[in-house]
């Protein structure tokens, strides 16, 4: 008898580790920049993150969440995605009438931060999304906390030396 082999790829997960995640909306429906969702994302993700060491960084884009969070055991990455997508289900049908569930699309991809590098990567690719999708510089984003990043001195207003004028890196 054949076993059946899952198509569901191996899952790497280390305890006490940093993670990139990206969730999108069922069929990418953009859904996320509708009046009201942005902000109420962003007060539930840090509602949410006292279930994990730390919520890093995150931007809301108009189809999908990117964050940067720290963990101490693995679980606590699915625990807090469980209960932060089903809230924000309930309050995105609330605020939007004719949305109906499902709002996420099942899954969320993950990513095991390595090394700094690969967390600086990381963190600039959160802060470029808006720059990327949306031809928004991050210092003018309103749905992520990249200036809380530029306070701290860890990143420059004028992030990666962008060229705003400039519609050569839009869309790239």
């Amino acid at each position: 008898m054949l076993q059946k082999i899952s198509r569901k790829p191996f899952r790497y997960g280390q305890d006490d580790s940093c993670y990139f995640l990206t969730f999108c909306t069922y069929r990418r429906r953009p859904l996320l920049h509708l009046p009201g969702i942005p902000e109420m994302i962003i007060e539930n993700l840090k509602f949410y993150s006292s279930r994990i060491k730390s919520l890093i960084a995150y931007t809301v884009m108009p189809d999908h969440v990117h964050l940067m969070i720290d963990v101490g055991i693995v679980k606590e990455m699915s625990d807090f995605l469980r209960d932060f997508k089903k809230r924000a289900s309930k309050e995105v049908c609330k605020l939007v009438p004719f949305v109906r569930s499902p709002i996420w699309l099942r899954g969320s991809m993950d990513h095991c931060i390595r090394d700094d590098e690969d967390f600086r990567r990381h963190l600039e690719y959160i802060f470029y999304n808006c720059w990327k999708h949306l031809g928004i510089p991050p210092k003018d984003f309103p749905y992520h906390n990249f200036l809380e990043f530029v306070d701290r001195g860890w990143l420059d207003i004028d992030f990666l030396g962008l060229d705003y004028g400039s519609d050569f890196d839009k869309h790239e």
